[in-house]
């Protein structure tokens, strides 16, 4: 028989710190939940995404790419219909489709098919302008556009430029709906705005953003009164409307955003990582002007983007009252603020939410500073312990930790590459792909599982000072790369790895705590963030998100096994046999080496 008596720290203590990590999946997947659609008889001067559905079955009845042009004419008058329903007069800025004379137009064109050049050589771009003047001249913008795509994927899985099949429902339909229904809504407030709106439906985007660069080409005067720019995009058909792209110094039009979007979804790591993307918008048009900007979009569901299945009936409803939230919001605090602040700045904000509601902000050169202490504590905790290190086997955790996460990832990148090849997902990522979710999830749980594996064998094995030493230079050596080259997203690495550091340095009768705060925010930040980046980038290069996946195990499980690893005195296992009791000096040796 056997017998085991256990002091403290009590089993509330050991499981501080699994519980904050509980809850701090709970915070960061809180960012994620989407508001339920406001259904038609809402109060009227609040967003309805039921109302907004109206626009786009109008507009999304059929595929109207700028080479449909019969289907193309009839999604113009649609969209200024809906104006004209509101009581606006809209102005339509007809300009070339393409202007051969212009590099880009040119190029735009000559990736046409020859006989496609043919029909829409001389055919327009037409931008709708809607003017609201309010008491001031001072002017928000509120951009998207009404062509669908013309790209379409044939059945060798080559993307081609042809008229397109898709309805637009998403792309954008989102957009020119979640305007319309905020500008009904901001005119049943019946006043006056203090400033004025701008409402730019451009043509052409899906070619080459024809219609914002005619804009800035041929009718730049019109927006000298513009002060921002809010432009409504997706790359996908559900899932929360992201606050995506700022311009440059965006220190004042984030924190505007964040002070006045209720429910927002945003942190500084997107526009961070889409700056170094190569996809577009009609900002790329607006952005080289000097005008300040903010990008929304949808990203979730993305093999419906640009295919035949953005149709009414994918979209999602809840989705389409996020954005809707988000533009009145801003909207309305614009146009009814007559002191509305200048939008300027000379720095970039860095920002998360660390839950649904709270939004952690600062300048960027706080950033800068918190990476500095994260990379000095960081390596503070490796010199520290230096001479007791067996160098020999840091390294050795360092090559297992690596090569774990690389075989997941590779793992998962070869066998996408492989449906891919085989046909069971589309090549370019455009459309329908089952197997998505999967390849990522179990790339992601085979390297998680693999990784957890390896530390924990490593803690009882005695040798849990050198794998501590081991993620931590990895998660050093990885800041600081992030730092330079992508800053607002460096948080997602520097704020665990000073949660790791600050867990070792604790002394051992705060760590339960220090290591409950720690392990809070290693999975509030990192949950939402993968999922996030799963999003942007799975649909060709799975293996990234994978790896990205697996990057929060190690500093997670490290942060677990110290925060419960603090005895006030020692523990002893006893093996009782029949009348004699024998302590069990092997099992309590194990248990002293797993607790160093």
């Amino acid at each position: 028989m056997t017998v085991r008596r256990f002091s403290t720290p009590g089993l509330a203590r050991r499981l501080l710190a699994p519980i904050a990590a509980l809850l701090g999946l709970v915070a960061g997947l809180s960012v994620l939940i989407l508001p339920s659609p406001a259904p038609t008889t809402a109060d009227p001067t609040t967003f309805s995404a039921e109302r907004a559905m109206a626009a786009i079955n109008r507009l999304a009845d059929e595929p109207h790419s700028v080479l449909r042009r019969e289907a193309h004419d009839r999604a113009r008058d649609d969209v200024i219909g809906m104006f004209s329903d509101l009581g606006y007069t809209p102005t339509v800025h007809s300009d070339p489709l393409f202007d051969l004379s212009n590099p880009e137009d040119k190029e735009s064109f000559e990736t046409l098919p020859a006989e496609l050049q043919t029909e829409v050589k001389d055919a327009p771009a037409e931008t709708i302008v809607v003017d609201v003047p309010g008491k001031s001249e001072r002017a928000m913008a509120l951009v998207a556009h009404y062509d669908s795509s013309t790209v379409e994927e044939d059945e060798d899985g080559v993307v081609r430029k042809i008229p397109g099949n898709s309805y637009g429902a998403s792309d954008d339909g989102y957009g020119v709906a979640a305007i319309v229904e905020t500008l009904r809504a901001i005119k049943a407030e019946g006043r006056q705005p203090e400033n004025s709106l701008k409402i730019v439906i451009t043509d052409g985007e899906e070619v080459g953003l024809v219609g914002a660069r005619n804009e800035m080409r041929h009718h730049r005067a019109d927006y000298e009164n513009v002060d921002l720019v809010l432009n409504l995009e997706a790359r996908g058909t559900s899932g929360p409307a992201l606050m995506f792209e700022t311009s440059s110094n965006n220190s004042a039009v984030a924190g505007y955003f964040l002070s006045h979007v209720k429910q927002p979804a945003a942190g500084s790591l997107l526009p961070s990582l889409y700056a170094r993307m190569p996809n577009t918008t009609d900002m790329a048009a607006f952005i080289p002007e000097g005008f300040t900007v903010l990008n929304i979009a949808a990203i979730g569901d993305a093999e419906h983007y640009h295919h035949r299945t953005d149709a009414p009936r994918y979209v999602d409803h809840s989705t389409l009252q996020h954005y809707g939230d988000q533009v009145l919001d801003l909207a309305r605090a614009w146009a009814f603020d007559g002191q509305a602040p200048t939008l300027t700045a000379d720095g970039d904000l860095h920002f998360f939410q660390l839950w649904r509601g709270l939004t952690v902000r600062y300048p960027a050169a706080v950033g800068t500073g918190l990476g500095c202490l994260a990379v000095i504590a960081a390596l503070g905790v490796v010199a520290v312990r230096a001479r007791s290190l067996r160098w020999k086997r840091v390294l050795g955790s360092v090559w297992g930790l690596t090569w774990r996460a690389a075989f997941a990832s590779a793992a998962a990148g070869l066998v996408q590459r492989g449906a891919m090849a085989m046909k069971w997902a589309p090549e370019s990522g455009l459309g329908p792909n089952p197997l998505l979710v999967w390849m990522f999830a179990g790339g992601a749980l085979i390297g998680a599982g693999l990784t957890a594996h390896f530390v924990v064998r490593r803690w009882k094995e005695g040798t849990g000072q050198e794998t501590l030493a081991a993620v931590l230079l990895l998660l050093a050596a990885a800041c600081v790369p992030l730092m330079v080259l992508v800053s607002g997203a460096a948080y997602v690495l520097v704020l665990p790895t000073l949660a790791l550091a600050l867990t070792a340095l604790a002394p051992r009768r705060v760590r339960p705590v220090v290591g409950a705060l720690a392990a809070f925010i290693i999975v509030a930040i990192l949950a939402p963030a993968v999922l996030l980046i799963h999003e942007m980038l799975s649909l060709t290069a799975v293996w990234v998100t994978v790896f990205f996946a697996i990057v929060p195990v190690a500093p997670l499980a490290l942060v677990l096994l110290q925060a419960g690893s603090r005895r006030t005195r020692s523990t002893t296992v006893w093996t009782t046999s029949s009348s004699d009791a024998v302590p069990d000096s092997a099992a309590t040796a194990g248990r002293a080496a797993a607790t160093a």
